[in-house]
């Protein structure tokens, strides 16, 4: 730096530099305003980036004591790995085991990048040069989380006082593209599960065949991350409360306890009476089906289905079944209210969204709503409540239940009882949905029309122990009026 007080006489195309106070110059060319401090026996020199007299004052003062705060010691030497190795160990017990392992990965990368240089030797250039060489290597993803490991280290070494400024700072991230999820239809996945646990013919298949299968059925019915079904134990099951305790895997906040669906209930009753296990052994033994899920998908001519994958399909099954958002994102260990709920699994299945479609008119709203055909004992009376004595004709019917069936998150439940109650007590949309649940297929209006034919294909349709659960909760009002046997007589002559 050429420093004047008099005007310059140096060849043309030479900066030259006046000084206008202590450790402040400004350029002649430009009117640009640098600071030059001393410490130890070394230069800093920085521009000001500014014109302005008075900002590059308070700039100057800001740098001044940047430079007081550095270390002059054999720690200014210290080189990117070692460095980010003390950043490491200093905060290592703010984050979760696979977040560690993944930061780790990070840092040995970077180190190779940097090599023994100096920190205090790294400059932006540098920062580029591995941003643009990186950048083309690597998916967005793992750019971005290099990125964030670099910026840290080197906000560390500032705070530390071991450099003036953070040289990654101006370094952009990639633009992430999110994979698009990848959620199996319900019946692929008992597909999947089935398929699963059919040996492939070596002598230890059938074991780890089965186990494999447990664990997408976990991780399906609980929602749980991969490395969450691992930590799970019997100890954390409570089958008298009906809920289980999640160990979070990425912060505190994501331990949770959550309410057990019914599935996961039965698929742990059926696990433990198999294994017998202590309350301190694992429920899950094994850490991985990833070959196993691959056959069967392979197999079955699905997508690729992996672990993580069950964990959308419990999101978006509990989304579809009318489970508001803020509620699965507390099931799902997020602390976020439900934000990255709504962007990841806000998104329906292509069926559920056109039969959702189908319920959308614009069309002006009708005065009344045709009620369906009447008669006796094989059809549903009633409509939509539009009227004081339609509601009342609900309100009379309700009374004759012990167990609210029709607000029910059961779809056999609701389908079961309509099916026996002549008043219209769910509403026509509602009840076809829950039929369709409950039937494994479209039924069309004019089928309620006859409730027995409905109530005959129910019974060959559904298992013997699921109808068991469900028909003693609600008496069966068209079986007795016709006469034919109640629902216990039925499933006993059928079976």
């Amino acid at each position: 730096m050429k420093r004047t007080h008099a005007k310059s006489t140096e060849p043309a195309g030479q900066p030259v530099f006046h000084k206008v106070a202590e450790n402040l110059y400004r350029l002649e060319s430009s009117g640009g305003y640098y600071a030059l401090v001393k410490r130890a026996g070394k230069q800093f020199r920085r521009s000001l980036k500014t014109k302005d007299r008075k900002l590059a004052e308070r700039r100057l003062s800001d740098l001044k004591a940047k430079v007081g705060a550095l270390r002059i010691s054999d720690d200014a030497d210290l080189n990117f790995r070692q460095v980010a190795n003390y950043w490491n160990e200093a905060t290592k017990h703010t984050i979760a085991g696979g977040t560690l392992a993944r930061r780790n990965t990070c840092i040995k990368n970077l180190s190779e990048f940097f090599k023994d240089a100096s920190l205090r030797n790294i400059e932006v250039r540098h920062c580029e040069q591995w941003a643009a060489n990186r950048g083309s290597d690597v998916a967005a993803q793992t750019f971005a989380h290099e990125l964030d490991t670099m910026k840290s280290v080197f906000k560390y070494a500032v705070n530390h006082g071991l450099i003036l400024a953070n040289p990654a700072a101006s370094i952009k991230r990639k633009k992430i593209s999110n994979r698009k999820i990848l959620t199996p239809a319900r019946e692929q996945f008992q597909e999947i599960v089935a398929e699963m646990r059919k040996s492939d013919g070596r002598s230890d298949s059938q074991e780890k065949a089965k186990d494999g299968a447990d664990l997408v059925e976990f991780l399906a019915y609980s929602g749980a991350r991969l490395g969450e079904a691992h930590a799970a134990r019997w100890q954390d099951v409570n089958f008298k409360n009906g809920e289980i305790w999640i160990h979070g895997i990425k912060s505190e906040a994501s331990d949770r306890l959550i309410p057990m669906p019914r599935e996961l209930k039965a698929f742990l009753e059926r696990r433990k009476a198999e294994t017998k296990p202590q309350r301190t052994d694992l429920i899950i033994g094994i850490k991985s089906a990833k070959r196993s899920l691959a056959r069967a998908c392979r197999k079955l001519g699905l997508p690729r289905f992996t672990h993580h994958d069950f964990r959308h399909y419990f999101a978006t099954t509990c989304i579809e079944e009318g489970v508001d958002i803020p509620t699965v994102s507390r099931w799902l260990g997020h602390s976020d209210g439900g934000a990255l709920a709504m962007q990841r699994h806000g998104h329906l299945r292509r069926e559920h969204s056109l039969a959702m479609m189908k319920r959308v008119s614009f069309a002006p709203r009708p005065d009344n709503i045709v009620p369906l055909p009447q008669s006796k004992a094989s059809t549903f009376r009633g409509g939509s409540p539009a009227t004081t004595g339609e509601r009342r004709a609900i309100a009379k019917a309700k009374t004759k239940y012990s167990y609210p069936w029709w607000a029910s998150e059961v779809p056999l439940e609701v389908f079961w009882g309509q099916l026996n109650e002549e008043t219209l007590i769910v509403p026509i949309e509602k009840l076809l949905e829950v039929a369709k649940l409950v039937m494994g297929r479209q039924v069309l209006k004019q089928e309620l029309g006859d409730r027995l034919a409905l109530i005959d294909e129910l019974f060959e349709r559904v298992p013997e122990a699921t109808l068991n659960e469900v028909l003693p909760k609600i008496p069966s009002e068209i079986t007795s009026q016709t006469g034919r046997p109640g629902p216990a007589q039925s499933l006993a002559q059928r079976h």
